[in-house]
């Protein structure tokens, strides 16, 4: 029997609530309760909550109001989801916390509520006790952060392993604080935690219409604006990488295709720059790419990939809710790394071998491979993308960037046509074609080859778009 809410949008309490039905992936249905217009007071709604707030549910003949009581009912029924401890004293830690948050918080929600609405009600004019409620709200906020957070040693509310109905309750309502500039900067650690908490896709999708609202506000500090726009400052990526090789490419797609500012640098491998010092000290694998930001350093192409995508939330490149379509591309980055590697090992290698019969063999399993990764990963060529992925994943930046490698010795895409056209998709994006110019221009200025139309086509069609 499904749910039905009876909310707010614009209720931090009903966010709350709306976000633990989201998390749980309960069946439920939401009417909106308009206070303003008094809704609330009808005989209709006092049936179902005689306090006349909101939220309150329904669930056949069954009513409950209150938002902590609500969530605990949704999540006691969905237990799986741990948003609400199954040990006794883990859920006694959580409980007293939330009444905790009953009588403290509140000056929160008081204090925003009297900075939006009493101006509407009585001109510009700023309430008269404004100054004292800040302090009383930084105050709360202050202990807070010292006994919830452990003066941000805590990722969650008394450090429990995830993220419990104690955090849902506690950033719904800092969120309030939205509408009235809150000056966040004074609380870096506060910061942080609620940057984390909107890691949730879930707690975007309660909070849409609320932050439509704030979007409409002419101020807005940098701190809330980031959480608007889900993007939060970040020191700068520095990119370690060399223009040949094909993980390297891929990255760099990924930085271009999501416009993310970043420095890179070149690791010239033939003057075995990777092998410096300097350079072990970012990658002691001594390969490229690799990144640094700030203190932070990353090796392995794919590794990088899934942090850039997590950090920047870029989940149209790899997704984070669909959990069956993420598995997917985890699957085809394993096997890229366990096959389609054999790529470059070809091409390094094409030139060295001597026997004729040695090559073909080579050729043959290149050939194979292909004729594979059309078959398993394009369903026969009638998916544009890996897995039919509705935009360019990161699987496809790590596949396509290690098959225009085979262009540098000249291969014959004539063998698997489904592959050309695959190619020609992704290099229709500008940002993949960029990332690609230099390694394509340093392969069409080698005299030694005479490319096929194809490869050909490439390099000019690059050239003419002013890749090149």
């Amino acid at each position: 029997m499904s749910i039905t809410l009876y909310f707010n949008p614009y209720s931090h309490r009903c966010l709350s609530v709306k976000t633990v039905l989201l998390l749980t992936k309960s069946d439920f249905n939401e009417k909106i309760i308009d206070v303003l217009k008094g809704e609330n007071l009808k005989q209709a709604f006092t049936n179902i909550n005689p306090n006349q707030t909101v939220p309150a549910i329904t669930e056949g003949f069954f009513s409950l109001f209150e938002s902590h009581a609500i969530m605990k009912y949704i999540c006691i029924n969905k237990p799986d989801f741990k948003l609400y401890p199954n040990t006794l004293q883990q859920r006694a830690l959580i409980d007293s916390y939330l009444d905790w948050h009953q009588n403290e918080f509140t000056k929160l929600l008081d204090y925003s509520k009297e900075c939006y609405l009493q101006p509407l009600l009585i001109g510009n004019k700023v309430p008269e006790n404004r100054v004292s409620r800040l302090v009383d709200v930084e105050e709360v906020i202050q202990f807070f952060i010292k006994t919830f957070l452990n003066n941000g040693q805590y990722n969650y509310i008394f450090d429990q392993p995830n993220f419990t109905l104690a955090d849902i309750r506690a950033v719904c309502d800092l969120t309030s604080l939205f509408i009235c500039n809150f000056d966040f900067e004074k609380f870096p650690i506060l910061e942080q935690y609620i940057w984390r908490m909107f890691k949730i896709t879930d707690l975007y999708q309660s909070h849409k219409d609320y932050f439509n609202l704030i979007q409409k506000q002419k101020y807005k500090n940098q701190f809330i604006q980031s959480i608007l726009t889900k993007q939060l400052k970040q020191e700068q990526i520095t990119l370690y990488f060399h223009p040949l090789s094909s993980p390297s490419r891929a990255v760099r797609s990924l930085l271009l295709l999501a416009q993310i500012d970043f420095d890179e640098k070149v690791i010239d491998i033939l003057k075995s720059e990777n092998k410096s010092d300097q350079y072990t000290n970012i990658n002691p694998n001594q390969t490229v790419p690799s990144i640094k930001q700030g203190t932070f350093t990353l090796f392995e192409s794919h590794a990088i990939l899934k942090y850039i995508c997590e950090q920047y939330r870029l989940f149209d490149f790899y997704p984070q809710e669909n959990l069956r379509l993420k598995a997917l591309i985890d699957n085809y980055l394993d096997f890229h790394l366990n096959e389609m590697k054999q790529i470059t090992d070809y091409v390094l290698n094409s030139q060295k071998i001597q026997n004729e019969q040695e090559l073909k063999e080579k050729q043959l399993n290149i050939d194979n491979l292909l004729q594979f990764f059309v078959k398993i990963f394009l369903n026969e060529g009638k998916y544009k993308y890996i897995y039919n992925h509705k935009t360019i994943s990161i699987a496809d930046l790590s596949a396509v960037n290690e098959i225009l490698f085979l262009v540098m010795i000249n291969y014959d895409f004539n063998k698997v046509p489904q592959i050309q056209k695959y190619i020609t998709n992704i290099l229709d994006n500008e940002y993949v074609k960029q990332s690609n110019k230099e390694y394509l221009s340093t392969i069409s200025s080698n005299q030694h080859n005479n490319f096929n139309q194809f490869n050909k086509q490439i390099i000019t069609t690059q050239k003419k778009r002013g890749c090149c």
